[in-house]
């Protein structure tokens, strides 16, 4: 079966619908040529009968001598005496009289006489019968040979005639439908060539390469519209998609300004613990704002911005970055695994899902706990390693969809829903992918695992 679909196309495809619709072409015109040809062998039956009869005339004139008994005849022949086979045979000599065969009514002597020499003659016979008359001088003598049809042509014996002809020909005819078949798959084939380097340029077009467009060179004209109408699409499409991230990056960066005079006006407040409530609101959504500008910068990647990262190097700066604030809430981080590890990659943007990926390990880990970064060899990626609660199965359906929040211990989601939205927008846009895991010994364990090349 998978043979049949690789040659022929998948039932609803293009190239069996071409590859049908021109076997069905082909086919119509064989059908139709044989109509003609059947028409044709009818309307020439007579004309090749007449000719066959003249023959067998002429053969048996060959046959005649003189100067031998019964003139060299066998009268009691059966294709002189008897009625098997197609014709029926009579000689008559000069006067009429009848030497061999049995066509010897006074009707047929008073015609076979008005035979002029050498000058084949359809002689009238009863009903659908044919008979062709020729006389010849031998030896000064004069001969008349009629060869008749017996029994009279029917439809049903014109039809063996024409059956017994296709049937020479049927390995023709078989040659011919595999040569119809071929010749429909491979211009099928053909014709579909020119959509192969289209289908390439369509995979190359997303999130990351949205300025690409499908090109006309060397589309059919009958393509050509399809291909126009699609490149406004993609063009349309990508106006409104960059006015979505300019709109988020716009929003991000326009509020983190008053976030700013915000946090300055907080120290003010002489409530202490009222400054620390609201500072730590504002820490939260100063917070989100910055997940909000990576997350814009994650969906605008470009495949030009990628270079050798080292992920070891990543994995110690990040934690060099981050670890201030662990110790602050009584926790700590380490990096492990691979001394040796490189990606090809935007080495800010996975910065920032790597670091999102340890924000959110943190937040959720236990106080006195250690948080991993683990760097992996091969494939080369980094996975990272907490001590909380885990993740339900039915959390990690949802848990990289934009603002999803994972509970916490106590009912609430102490994060954005963003953070790690942006980690799964990084890693689509360098073909990563990401792994969640329950941490042998309790904890959770997410991996990000690069391609290999």
């Amino acid at each position: 079966m998978k043979y049949f679909i690789a040659l022929f196309g998948e039932r609803s495809s293009l190239r069996r619908s071409l590859i049908i619709n021109i076997t069905a072409a082909l086919s119509l015109c064989i059908a139709l040529a044989s109509v003609v040809l059947i028409y044709e062998f009818y309307e020439h039956l007579e004309e090749n009968i007449e000719e066959a009869l003249y023959q067998e005339a002429k053969e048996i004139i060959g046959q005649i001598d003189p100067d031998q008994d019964t003139y060299g005849l066998n009268p009691t022949a059966i294709r002189f005496s008897g009625i098997e086979g197609l014709y029926r045979y009579t000689v008559f000599d000069g006067t009429g009289k009848p030497i061999a065969g049995n066509e010897t009514s006074p009707q047929m002597q008073s015609q076979v006489l008005k035979l002029e020499i050498g000058k084949r003659t359809e002689i009238p016979l009863l009903g659908e019968r044919m008979g062709i008359g020729l006389r010849a001088k031998i030896d000064n003598q004069d001969f008349i040979v009629l060869v008749s049809t017996y029994p009279k042509a029917t439809e049903r014996t014109n039809f063996q005639k024409l059956a017994y002809e296709v049937e020479e020909q049927i390995i023709w005819v078989a040659l011919g439908v595999l040569v119809v078949l071929a010749a429909a798959v491979l211009a099928t084939r053909r014709s579909l060539i020119s959509l192969r380097p289209i289908q390439k340029q369509a995979q190359l077009i997303g999130p990351t390469a949205t300025i690409k467009r499908l090109s006309l060179k060397r589309v059919p004209s009958e393509i050509a519209p399809l291909i126009t109408a699609v490149n406004g699409a993609f063009d349309r499409l990508e106006k409104g998609y960059q006015a979505q991230r300019d709109f988020s990056s716009n929003v991000a960066h326009e509020v983190r300004t008053p976030l700013a005079v915000l946090r300055s006006s907080i120290e003010m407040i002489e409530d202490t613990e009222v400054k620390d409530t609201v500072r730590e609101d504002v820490l939260r959504l100063d917070r989100m704002f910055e997940q909000m500008i990576d997350l814009s910068r994650a969906d605008a990647l470009g495949k030009s911005a990628h270079v050798q990262v080292d992920l070891k190097r990543l994995a110690v700066d990040v934690a060099m970055d981050m670890s201030a604030g662990a110790l602050k809430d009584k926790k700590s981080l380490a990096v492990t695994g691979a001394d040796q590890s490189f990606a090809t990659g935007n080495i800010g943007l996975i910065q920032i899902a790597v670091k999102n990926l340890v924000r959110n390990a943190l937040i959720y880990s236990p106080v006195g706990t250690e948080v991993e970064i683990e760097v992996l060899g091969n494939p080369s990626g980094i996975r990272i390693l907490d001590r909380g609660e885990g993740i339900k199965e039915e959390q990690k359906l949802h848990l990289f969809e934009r603002f999803h929040r994972g509970a916490a211990a106590n009912g609430n989601a102490p994060g954005s829903g963003i953070g790690l939205a942006i980690v799964k927008s990084v890693a689509d846009a360098h073909a990563a992918q990401i792994n969640i895991h329950d941490r042998q010994g309790g904890g959770s364990l997410f991996e990000l695992i690069f391609p290999t090349k």
